[in-house]
């Protein structure tokens, strides 16, 4: 998923739900006719739909390429894609491994319970990291929720985050 917002970003596509630009956008090499093409961003409103119907289930089911017009660009740049890719999926796996210290998402909803009375119980819900700037906090439905690394980096806002969520859609 973050290399497809990698291309969105690198191309300059416009993004409906308003997902904020990656970090350290890679450069493609692109043709000229390629800018401002209608065709490519409807082609990647398709990708990023399939992409996000993928990672619901495994995220390495997500679709490499769009085709058409952008599958090309995709397809030209692969290992530029890949390199920045793998280069991002690092940040993000530090960025997701509590520090010594860091508040526990069990002990702060045992807290939220004690202090509002309010029972949460188990609940599972999908949180995908994502290496894009700013403090990205975006419920895509009741189950899932696209986050940024750096709001991952700040746990304690994180998990505030999650438990208001949970909370609110009484999941």
């Amino acid at each position: 998923m973050a290399a497809t917002l990698a291309v969105r970003d690198a191309l300059g596509i416009r993004d409906p739900l308003g997902i904020p630009a990656v970090i350290a956008p890679p450069s493609l090499a692109v043709e000229s006719t390629v800018h401002g093409a209608k065709e490519v961003d409807a082609e990647w409103l398709r990708w990023w739909d399939r992409a996000l119907a993928a990672s619901e289930q495994d995220e390495s089911a997500v679709p490499l390429s769009p085709g058409g017009l952008l599958g090309r660009v995709v397809k030209d740049n692969r290992d530029i894609v890949r390199l920045w890719s793998a280069e991002r999926k690092r940040e993000v796996a530090n960025a997701s491994r509590p520090r010594r210290g860091a508040p526990r998402m069990r002990d702060a909803v045992r807290e939220y319970e004690r202090t509002t009375g309010t029972r949460l119980g188990g609940f599972r819900i999908k949180v995908t990291a994502l290496p894009v700037t700013g403090t990205l906090f975006l419920p895509i439905s009741r189950y899932r929720i696209l986050v940024s690394a750096e709001l991952l980096r700040h746990r304690e806002a994180y998990i505030r985050r999650v438990i208001a969520h949970v909370a609110t859609e009484g999941i």
